[in-house]
């Protein structure tokens, strides 16, 4: 979002035309769903689509730059209404210290280093407490480095109108001419209460079996859940998705032959790379004593092209 360095932004954000591989045909249907019932899904535009198995991977909604518009005709000018609001700006004031608000402010710090980025965080370390403290303390201390402000055990909101000033819950006045929300996102799954009201928790997550199968009321075994939205003690993190769709496939192929379902989900790994840039970042692999690995490292893995080669290859598009 703050640079077309290196052409990642096109490479990103590709047509879906080649999800299916030649000789297994798909469809690929356009909308917003707006109500389920069994064995049917009601569009916004009036269309139904009806179905035999469900898989609901309806993902999270967030606000600030991430709030893409849906059309995909408009993200040119979103991406280039927060490019230029970044360009503007002298004291930017990011809210939320997780991955979001740490990449965002990093990247901040490396393409515009003389301005006052600050980052602030309701907690007592940066990250949450899925991450091990030494690993967040070395966050800090080199996000500090960057020279980002870093105020922790605190919060504010997004002022409304013009400001050139904000003030924190504990009365900390910063001045800021931007200020940018990347706090958690809300999970896409209201319109599921009509549906099943029980599968829905109250932070909006769908509560799954260890298969991933939603349990429904009606007693249906016919609706599963993937990525974001299931109700899992796990970070939400896109490279857990193909450990979900490595047990709801054989699940769903064993159900449709009436047969017992052959895998269950046993989390994924909560190891995590935060880059600062395409030269510099920290990366934490949860594996032996814990391992942490530098600049040279993190930025040969993600920090130079953010993983933009991945998502080509799903969408076919390398």
């Amino acid at each position: 979002l703050i640079t077309d360095d290196g052409g990642l932004t096109e490479k990103a954000i590709n047509p879906l035309d080649r999800v299916f591989e030649a000789g297994h045909p798909g469809e690929i249907v356009i909308g917003n769903a707006t109500r389920v019932e069994d064995g049917v899904v009601h569009l916004e535009d009036g269309r139904q689509l009806s179905y035999d198995y469900l898989v609901l991977s309806t993902g999270t909604s967030y606000s600030g730059p991430l709030a893409f518009p849906k059309n995909v005709e408009d993200k040119d000018k979103w991406i280039a209404d927060w490019r230029e609001k970044f360009r503007r700006a002298n004291d930017i004031v990011i809210l939320g210290g997780g991955a979001v608000g740490i990449e965002l402010s990093g990247e901040l710090k490396h393409y515009y280093p003389n301005k006052n980025v600050t980052l602030i965080h309701n907690d007592g370390q940066l990250m949450n407490a899925a991450y091990p403290d030494k690993f967040r303390s070395r966050v800090l201390q080199k996000w500090k480095d960057l020279g980002v402000n870093v105020v922790l055990g605190d919060r504010a909101t997004v002022p409304q109108g013009e400001y050139t000033s904000i003030t924190t819950d504990k009365g900390r006045t910063i001045k800021t001419d931007l200020v940018v929300p990347t706090w958690g996102g809300q999970r896409n799954t209201e319109f599921l209460k009509s549906f099943d009201s029980t599968i829905i928790t109250a932070q909006g997550n769908i509560r799954v079996l260890p298969t991933l199968r939603v349990p429904l009321t009606s007693g249906k075994t016919n609706v599963y859940a993937v990525g974001d939205v299931i109700d899992w003690a796990e970070q939400k993190q896109v490279a857990k998705v193909p450990g979900h769709v490595a047990v709801i496939v054989p699940n769903i192929l064993a159900a449709i032959k009436n047969q017992q379902p052959p895998k269950v989900y046993k989390g994924g790994i909560e190891g995590i790379l935060l880059p600062a840039g395409p030269n510099r970042g920290i990366t934490y692999l949860p594996f032996l004593w814990g391992i942490i690995l530098g600049d040279w490292l993190s930025s040969m893995i993600k920090s130079k092209t953010l993983f933009v080669s991945m998502a080509q290859k799903t969408t076919r598009y390398t």
